[in-house]
């Protein structure tokens, strides 16, 4: 009976230790579930000041180069090409003729004509003897006078339409293409020949309202192209368009100074440099940025607490962007760590870069 007892008691002992023992425990994970419950708000970052920079504004655009005077002959009269003068890949002058066409017809039609007009002359010299004698009326006389000057009309005409018939260039260059051969029936209007002056070349770029800003007539470029890779050929801006296009990009023509080595239709970049004079300007790394380029903002620490500042961009290259306005020289800028920052964030700095 007491072994007995013996045992219950010593059952009892060991039930309690385990229980306190898991009480015990219980109150170990709770403390330590409440102090991971507990959040850092100080956020460790790294800054840096901004600096004053030299920028490069060079900025090039893709073009092509385009002959500096290009024109499409068009026929004047209807008639089939009699004879071909000059074809494509011939060089002509202003005034050389091209081809000659049929004129049977109307030099027939102008022999009679001029035939008329004797007969009208002499119908009016005569009328009007006739009249200072009271012979005929005034009516009759001024009848033979619109005859007259009727014919002459016509003959005028006809003259325009003759010379019509003879196709001259009307611009000195190559003649790039032409549309006809001998037997042709060209009609007023169609194509003759495409002819370009390659003596003077220009190029045609389109650049963005950003870039066009910065662009004057007369500004300098300097041109390359991959067919003469080391290169570099000149020219300046002749023409800036007035209007944008539906994609916000405007049209600029530069006339090239003459270089042999370029040709019309070759493809070639314009390099601008907008800040010859080499101004500097407040520069910050690129990954300052937490609101993208097009809404731009960084972090600014002041009182050991960041602020979130908008800025202004200007010229932006892979690491490093210029800011017209938001911040001063003197800030620390934050550039590593945004992510887990708003307005009013307590901060450390673990590291302040200074370039």
């Amino acid at each position: 009976m007491k072994t007995k007892v013996i045992s219950i008691v010593i059952a009892i002992a060991i039930a309690g230790l385990i229980a306190w023992k898991l009480s015990a425990n219980k109150h170990t994970i709770d403390r330590n579930a409440e102090q991971s419950l507990v959040v850092n708000t100080v956020v460790p970052v790294t800054v840096e000041k901004p600096r004053y920079a030299r920028i490069d504004r060079r900025f090039g655009v893709n073009g092509q180069i385009v002959p500096g005077n290009e024109v499409t002959v068009l026929s004047q009269a209807s008639a089939v090409v009699l004879k071909k003068y000059k074809k494509a890949g011939d060089a002509v002058n202003k005034g050389t003729v091209i081809a000659r066409l049929e004129n049977g017809v109307i030099r027939e039609n102008l022999r009679i004509a001029e035939t008329d007009l004797a007969k009208a002359q002499k119908d009016v010299e005569r009328f009007q003897k006739l009249a200072s004698a009271g012979a005929v009326t005034v009516r009759e006389l001024e009848e033979t006078q619109i005859t007259l000057r009727s014919t002459e009309s016509r003959i005028s005409e006809l003259k325009e339409q003759l010379a019509n018939t003879t196709i001259v260039s009307p611009a000195a260059g190559v003649i790039d293409k032409d549309y006809f051969e001998e037997g042709t029936l060209l009609t007023v209007g169609s194509p003759v020949a495409d002819i370009v002056d390659d003596k003077v070349l220009k190029m045609k770029i389109r650049v963005t309202e950003n870039e066009i800003l910065k662009l004057h007539k007369g500004d300098k470029a300097l041109i390359t192209s991959d067919i003469y890779p080391g290169k570099t050929f000149t020219g300046a801006i002749e023409v800036i368009a007035p209007k944008g296009n539906d994609t916000y990009s405007y049209a600029v023509e530069l006339k090239l100074d003459r270089h042999v080595e370029l040709k019309p239709g070759m493809y070639a970049t314009a390099t601008f440099n907008t800040n010859e004079s080499g101004e500097k300007a407040i520069v910050i790394n690129r990954k300052a940025f937490a609101g993208g380029m097009k809404d731009p903002y960084v972090f600014v620490v002041r009182d050991s607490r960041v602020c979130k500042v908008s800025v202004q961009l200007g010229k932006v290259n892979h690491e490093e962007a210029e800011i017209t306005q938001g911040i001063s020289a003197d800030d620390d800028v934050v550039v590593s760590g945004q992510i887990n920052l708003k307005e009013g964030s307590e901060v450390s700095i673990i590291k302040s870069q200074q370039k």
